[in-house]
């Protein structure tokens, strides 16, 4: 399936004010990646420095719990992003990310993106953003 990354880009709010010429920058930094449904997109426990962008398809994040079972804690289908902790901290995964459907997304690489959020700021206030939204409704649980 031929991609127009730019055009996948634009659609996600994380990118919403970034200028087309520069949409075009950042797409040639990302790869293109096809997950077949119950593949384990992210492990939990392990590091890894990449934003995903769902392209199409849906996953759900996973916490382990240590025992016999699992908590779901969030489902993501086109055009949502995961794994945007890694952009601000170097830190171990702390959830699983599981193709709940065939899934295409775009990965960047943590250090690529630090240097568009020198460029748009408006990208680190969007992080913060979601980060907020997300903690918030962990917490109301």
């Amino acid at each position: 399936m031929p991609v127009d990354m730019p055009e996948i880009l634009s659609r996600v709010s994380l990118f919403s004010l970034v200028k087309k010429r520069d949409l075009k920058r950042i797409a040639k930094l990302a790869n293109h990646h096809s997950f077949k449904k119950g593949d384990v997109i992210i492990r939990e426990g392990t590091r890894d420095g990449r934003l995903f962008i769902i392209i199409s398809g849906h996953v759900e994040i996973i916490k382990d719990l240590h025992g016999p079972g699992k908590e779901t804690l969030r489902m993501f289908g086109a055009n949502s992003y995961f794994g945007e902790m890694a952009l601000i901290d170097d830190y171990i995964r702390t959830a699983s990310v599981v193709a709940v459907e065939d899934t295409d997304v775009l990965t960047l690489d943590q250090w690529n993106i630090r240097e568009e959020i020198k460029k748009y700021p408006s990208i680190a206030i969007e992080l913060l953003q979601t980060l907020g939204r997300r903690i918030r409704a962990f917490e109301e649980k």
